[in-house]
């Protein structure tokens, strides 16, 4: 009896020392924050600025903000940005968005948005990134 109490607190003291010494991995956290600029075609703008070899007629347009300084803050693709992302609306229109940045990707999950003086969140009444807040 004595014996397998000793190996029984022994795999224990073993299990717990193994999990202790795992790494540990860290989930990538965002931040909520607030950016603000124009709506660009970072294709389009890059070809124009820096020669880029984009083609947006094969491919399309994808929109980003580009802020006072000139940086590029992309949108993360998602049911809350489409518009946004391929849009015309808001091309070359300043808004304001706020949503999760993930500053390592360079990535931000729009939350809300203000453009033409209009605030617009999502609806889930509507699916859609409007302005009607119903049920709010």
């Amino acid at each position: 009896m004595f014996k397998k109490t000793v190996f029984m607190v022994a795999a224990l003291m073993l299990l717990v020392a193994s999990v202790m010494a795992a790494p540990q991995q860290k989930q990538a956290k965002g931040e909520m924050t607030t950016f603000e600029g124009t709506m660009v075609c970072m294709s389009c703008d890059l070809k124009k600025a820096e020669g880029a070899r984009s083609d947006c007629k094969a491919f399309g347009h994808s929109h980003a903000l580009k802020t006072k300084d000139g940086k590029y803050i992309n949108l993360l693709a998602n049911q809350y940005s489409a518009d946004l992302i391929k849009g015309e609306k808001y091309h070359d229109k300043p808004v304001k968005m706020s949503g999760m940045y993930f500053a390592n990707a360079n990535q931000l999950d729009v939350e809300s948005f203000e453009a033409d003086g209009k605030k617009k969140s999502w609806c889930n009444q509507c699916s859609a990134m409007d302005g009607c807040m119903a049920g709010k």
